[in-house]
């Protein structure tokens, strides 16, 4: 037991002279637990869509859906986020793809960085929910990720809380990505990233 203690520290100085030499952070890592969860969800996701019948995928396709394609989860697209709150909700109507303009509201601001680069997102609130929406563009949409853009959902913050995570490995596709009969809120203009987000769900593919 004392072996493997010592082992464990000599590990861990070793860890901190190499961070204090080449001036980098350890490599993060994603732990099995958030692992498993992850691929659960999306296991869950997959077999709602194949058998809901209030699935978006039309039901002639739904003999041949194979499931959802994702990016293999990456650490450094789960951030930690400051956030600025407003100190009055204000309305912010949402552009659809289909129809006439849905309502929100703005909520405040969080920013984060993305490969050493300054990010900053909108976040929204629906009236009612007890979570935050933010929808979002990156340079992958139209190539790796469906063209209009992608969510992610917060759980609302505590009141004294100033960061909020963002984890853009649970990004997700509008409904319309799976069947354009759906209206699906647009992101924001200001909600452009400038880091190409390999994370999270990638293009609607039967």
């Amino acid at each position: 037991m004392r072996k493997l203690w010592i082992a464990g520290l000599v590990l861990a100085i070793l860890g901190l002279l190499l961070y204090s030499i080449s001036g980098t952070q350890p490599t993060k890592t994603l732990g099995e637990a958030y692992l498993a969860k992850l691929r659960e969800t999306r296991r869950q996701k997959d077999q709602t869509l194949h058998n809901a019948a209030d699935s978006p995928i039309p039901g002639a396709q739904r003999a041949t859906f194979a499931g959802l394609r994702y990016f293999a989860p990456v650490a450094d697209f789960r951030v930690t986020a400051s956030i600025k709150r407003l100190p009055v909700l204000l309305p912010q109507p949402l552009a659809m793809s289909l129809g006439a303009p849905e309502s929100y509201q703005r909520w405040g601001t969080a920013e984060f960085e993305l490969n050493g680069k300054p990010q900053k997102l909108t976040l929204l609130q629906k009236a009612g929910d007890k979570q935050l929406f933010v929808p979002f563009t990156d340079p992958t949409n139209g190539e790796q990720t469906y063209g209009a853009g992608r969510y992610i959902d917060v759980p609302l913050p505590p009141a004294e809380a100033n960061e909020v995570e963002l984890d853009f490995n649970q990004a997700y596709n509008p409904y319309c990505a799976y069947n354009h009969d759906y209206s699906c809120p647009l992101p924001l203009a200001e909600n452009r990233l400038t880091v190409p987000v390999v994370a999270g769900e990638q293009a609607f593919q039967l």
